[in-house]
């Protein structure tokens, strides 16, 4: 039987998100946030998660991938269905699915799912019919897929966003060097995003390391010179580019 009511397991990024989400639902019933420090959290209504039972319930997991298999066992024995929202992690025995939307969620900011691809795994048609049809209603894009292509989407996630939020606020340390704000990078960023909707990122790319333009790569490195770090990953970067290009 499918669960007549969803709560979610954690109160971070996504955690909130889907909250928020499921709060707005005419779809799903939901009931509220598990937490271990439920007095502790500012989402309402919480519960605590080491004692609340709901047998005919279902919960979405959303907490650190180092606590998905211990907290599964856990809450199988008080919940009817068990779903897990991490994209490197497997359909654990003790869970029965997984939904690992594509997407990033950061606390104050909107969270949007139009267009979003949801990876959606589960142990019976049912519950896969069940989730795939709910966020489907939400615009997202569902892809049922195993494990492989879930992980692989993960790597490629984390690349283009992690790693591309990561150089943002190298950018802005470096404007910060001479006082500049960091909203100046914005326009660059979104150009950046936006050529992405008409050519491919490889026909895209500018700047000195894709035309090997090592005078001006050595003089923006000497401009690190007192930051060694900073000025270390700036090169690998540089001579990582052309290798990439090339493929």
């Amino acid at each position: 039987m499918l669960p007549h009511k969803w709560y979610i397991a954690g109160t971070g990024n996504l955690g909130r998100a889907l909250g928020e989400l499921l709060q707005a639902s005419t779809e799903i019933e939901f009931g509220g946030w598990l937490s271990r420090n439920s007095s502790d959290v500012d989402v309402s209504p919480v519960f605590n998660i080491e004692t609340y039972a709901d047998p005919g319930a279902g919960v979405f997991l959303c907490i650190p991938d180092r606590f998905i298999e211990t907290t599964a066992i856990e809450l199988k024995q008080r919940f009817s269905a068990v779903v897990h929202c991490s994209g490197m992690q497997p359909l654990f025995a003790s869970c029965n699915a997984v939904c690992w939307p594509m997407q990033t969620f950061s606390a104050d900011v909107p969270s949007v799912w139009n267009n979003v691809p949801v990876f959606i795994e589960a142990s019976n048609t049912d519950l896969l019919d069940y989730l795939t049809n709910f966020f489907g209603k939400l615009g997202a894009k569902t892809l049922v897929s195993g494990l492989k292509e879930r992980q692989t989407a993960h790597l490629a996630a984390v690349i283009a966003n992690n790693f591309s939020n990561a150089m943002f606020a190298f950018a802005a340390d470096v404007l910060a060097t001479r006082n500049l704000d960091s909203d100046l990078l914005l326009p660059i960023i979104h150009q950046t995003v936006e050529k992405l909707n008409r050519v491919s990122a490889k026909d895209a790319q500018t700047g000195p390391a894709i035309r090997e333009d090592l005078n001006s790569i050595q003089m923006q490195a000497e401009m690190l010179k007192n930051n060694p770090e900073l000025q270390h990953i700036y090169r690998e970067i540089s001579a990582a580019i052309p290798v990439l290009f090339r493929n």
